[in-house]
């Protein structure tokens, strides 16, 4: 009897222990860490029925940044958002026993992060004590020792001089970018060394080419156009006779978290604005002899956007394109299209299409000052201008 007393005694006491370890563990907030192997945040801890009603929710849900929400931590003077930084895009699962999210983009090497987790916004009806305050961690990948090396390689437009009613430019770098806007790392300097205020659009947008080594800057067009508010009340960024720097900032981060090499500075002369529409008739168009391989060349009148240079302006013959190497020099006044096969005499026609700009956003037979900004800037079937040319045969 004293031996079963005993063994039973045993018993309730293990029993009473597990229970309180139990208690414990479930009553144990949940933890925020970073996965580095994985790059992402887990949420770790979370009871089970917790996950199960996690796991059924909608992926899409505008939920889950309410109750996990991860966004770069703002860098020590840089000016503030009213609407505080944004969220880092990325999906929400439940995974390996935890809460999961991956950014769209892995996360950047030496950069740090804000996590904020509310457990009230949790699915469940549970009550343990820590629900009722928000949980915070800043997390980061650890910076890995490396030389930066990526440059501002080229600018667009390239001569020394503008018009001061240009809307764009175009910064070449040497090697892929962060994907993130860049905007808060341009600045326009006047001829006394002080940045103009606004003088480019604040979007927090994707003006990336595919690869990330090309990004538009693009001038406020409120602020071009004449009549305008913004232009009423601010005038033009650039002002006529006046010479201006383009500064790039260094702590522009490159592809691998690392700022750039060293900042960047373009200097140039804003000129009189051009508010007048683009015309094929004043070009110029030097054409190759039948048998070579020799480019045609077109002359323009004053350079012309170089972007959209690439994609607009092209040869056909009988309504076929003819395919070869593109090449846009002299400050952008000159393209030139060197063919993959020799030219067979004939008639071609040189083919602008609508979109084709200059460096002021006139338009073949449409001046930017009569745009009523309804327009975009490619369609699925943009309208088309042509000059014919002629390709001479020997002895011709």
């Amino acid at each position: 009897m004293r031996t079963t007393t005993f063994f039973r005694s045993c018993f309730v006491l293990a029993g009473a222990l597990l229970a309180a370890c139990s208690a414990s563990s479930s009553s144990a907030p949940p933890r925020i860490e970073l996965n580095s192997t994985l790059n992402t945040v887990d949420i770790a801890g979370l009871p089970p029925a917790v996950l199960s009603s996690l796991a059924a929710r909608d992926a899409s849900s505008d939920a889950w940044t309410v109750l996990l929400r991860v966004s770069v931590k703002p860098v020590a003077g840089a000016a503030a958002s009213a609407a505080g930084p944004a969220a880092v895009v990325g999906r929400y699962a439940v995974a390996d026993g935890r809460l999961r999210f991956t950014p769209l983009f892995p996360f950047d090497e030496g950069r740090q992060y804000d996590v904020r987790f509310d457990p009230s916004q949790l699915p469940d009806g549970g009550n343990e004590p820590w629900r009722g305050q928000p949980m915070t961690e800043v997390v980061g990948r650890a910076a890995v020792a490396r030389v930066p090396s990526t440059v501002v390689s080229r600018v667009y437009p390239s001569a020394a001089s503008v018009p001061a009613n240009q809307l764009r430019l175009y910064l070449h770098f040497s090697a892929p970018m962060d994907w993130r806007s860049g905007h808060e790392h341009v600045a326009l300097l006047d001829d006394a060394g002080q940045e103009v205020p606004d003088a480019f659009l604040p979007l927090d947008a994707d003006f990336w080419n595919d690869d990330r080594t090309r990004y538009t800057v693009f001038f406020d067009p409120g602020r071009v156009k004449r009549g305008i508010l913004p232009n009423k009340q601010m005038g033009r960024a650039l002002e006529a006779g006046r010479r201006y720097t383009l500064l790039v900032r260094r702590e522009w981060r490159d592809g691998k978290g690392l700022p750039l090499k060293e900042e960047f500075r373009h200097q140039f002369t804003a000129a009189p604005a051009i508010e007048r529409a683009l015309s094929m008739k004043e070009w110029s168009v030097t054409a190759p002899a039948a048998g070579t391989t020799e480019p045609v060349v077109v002359t323009f009148k004053a350079p012309l956007d170089r972007g959209l240079l690439m994609r607009a302006l092209g040869v056909e013959r009988a309504g076929a394109g003819v395919p070869g190497t593109i090449v846009i020099d002299r400050d952008e006044t000159r393209w030139a299209l060197t063919p993959h096969q020799p030219w067979t005499a004939g008639e071609y026609q040189l083919v602008s299409l609508d979109f084709l700009e200059d460096l002021a956003g006139n338009r073949i037979g449409r001046p930017f000052e009569v745009d009523n900004f309804e327009r975009t800037d490619i369609t699925s079937e943009p309208a088309r201008s042509s000059l014919p040319f002629r390709v001479a045969g020997q002895g011709q």
